[in-house]
């Protein structure tokens, strides 16, 4: 090689170690930076074949987009304690199936309401003599379709005594069914066969996105996020423009929904019946999909409850918002889905507690917001904060834990299959 040569070779040498250099200082200095301001964004989240994404095991952090709570992943890849597969013969077992409001990210561990049940059922010996454990599976985003796999694949292993399916219409019937899951997340969705049978489409699998985030280069950026505020800062832009992208676009009209719906995130349509062919097709696939859940629990001796949770808008503590919310949607109220799914869940002997209606009348009566919190202060790129809607806060926690806890503790040991569709009043 000649002189000029290796004068080149040098050259792009010192170039290369003098960008790399101020590449590392640039990433301290930020990390730096970061630090000192107080950001923290755990990632909590990571690809799963099964369900598409589930919690990602020993991940922690401040939740803070919408409430307030330290959040820590188990084991098992949810939010909860760490509990034993195998169930201790001391121990009677309720595990609790959910989206986002069973999650709860918004509020601490021990105020969510699957803790309140677990308080409520140890008091009145539910377990008669055993003690009592609630494993809560809830993982935000999913659909029922998600909850069927886990349930099938992971829940049943833990040897539950009772499984209850939270079940949020205002999304949940939706998320199931690709043409109308405004999400475009990575995950299964369901159709149904001529003969009405369960078809999986699990094509998630095979893009480009799940691919990338299955990826070793990408599981390892969400080990580097445990310990780097540069990392979980990439991940938060990223989540930002994905929530500036599918819910904040087109601005005018989305506000436009809010006004008319009291619910980001989730569907008006959910108020009235089906009005299309793709909508038809999302109840019928819901409440199959339900039906698969309760044959599989029972051929493992298992009780299974079916609980609809409530939206803002339905348990409004004034009943004028309510009311001009269902005359905007032209109907008579705002309770047709958790009505539909009560006759529903009825005539084929499903256990099932509605609590919209109680819940509405807790409000009114005690003139109280269940979902929401106050919005008293912006957060970097996404606030969700709004009082009367969103997500449950620690008084509908509160309040939804004591209606299913008082109604598992009047028939703590019904029979698996057998019916009980008596409504349950609260005082």
């Amino acid at each position: 090689m000649g002189t000029s040569g290796r004068s080149c070779a040098g050259t792009a040498w010192v170039f290369a170690r003098n960008a790399i250099l101020i590449g590392f200082l640039t990433v301290l200095l930020m990390e730096l930076a970061l630090r000192s301001l107080g950001f923290s964004r755990a990632v909590l989240y990571e690809p799963d074949s099964l369900v598409g994404w589930s919690g990602r095991p020993g991940a922690q952090g401040v939740y803070l987009d919408e409430g307030s709570a330290e959040v820590r992943i188990s084991s098992a890849g949810v939010r909860d304690r760490e509990h034993s597969i195998v169930k201790p013969a001391n121990v009677w077992r309720v595990a609790v199936l959910g989206d986002s409001f069973t999650d709860a990210l918004q509020v601490a561990e021990d105020k969510r309401f699957t803790s309140v049940i677990e308080r409520l059922l140890a008091r009145c010996d539910a377990g008669g003599g055993r003690r009592v454990e609630v494993l809560n599976f809830g993982v935000s985003g999913f659909g029922t379709a998600q909850e069927y796999l886990l349930l099938r694949d992971r829940v049943l292993r833990y040897a539950p005594d009772v499984v209850v399916l939270a079940f949020l219409p205002g999304n949940d019937i939706t998320d199931n069914v690709r043409a109308l899951d405004p999400s475009l997340a990575s995950r299964p969705y369901v159709t149904l066969n001529g003969s009405g049978q369960i078809a999986w489409d699990r094509s998630f699998e095979g893009t480009r996105s799940f691919r990338i985030k299955s990826s070793t280069i990408y599981r390892a950026l969400l080990s580097a996020s445990d310990f780097s505020r540069v990392v979980q800062a990439a991940f938060f832009v990223r989540d930002m423009w994905r929530y500036n992208h599918l819910v904040a676009a087109d601005r005018e009209e989305k506000q436009g929904q809010l006004a008319k719906s009291g619910e980001p995130g989730l569907s008006a349509g959910v108020y009235a019946p089906p009005r299309t062919r793709e909508w038809q097709q999302a109840w019928n696939i819901a409440e199959r999909l339900i039906e698969e859940m309760r044959s599989l629990t029972a051929r493992s001796a298992t009780r299974f409850l079916l609980v609809t949770l409530s939206s803002g808008i339905q348990v409004d503590p004034d009943v004028k918002r309510s009311s001009e919310a269902a005359e905007r949607h032209g109907v008579a109220d705002l309770f047709y889905a958790d009505d539909r799914l009560h006759v529903f869940a009825t005539q084929r002997g499903i256990e099932v507690l509605s609590l919209a209606r109680p819940l509405a009348e807790y409000t009114r009566r005690n003139k109280v917001f269940l979902h929401g919190f106050p919005d008293k202060t912006r957060r970097l790129g996404m606030n969700m904060n709004v009082l009367g809607s969103g997500h449950w806060n620690e008084r509908g926690h509160q309040a939804a834990g004591e209606m299913i806890g008082r109604y598992l503790c009047r028939r703590p040991h019904l029979i698996a299959g057998e019916s009980d569709a008596t409504a349950l009043a609260v005082r």
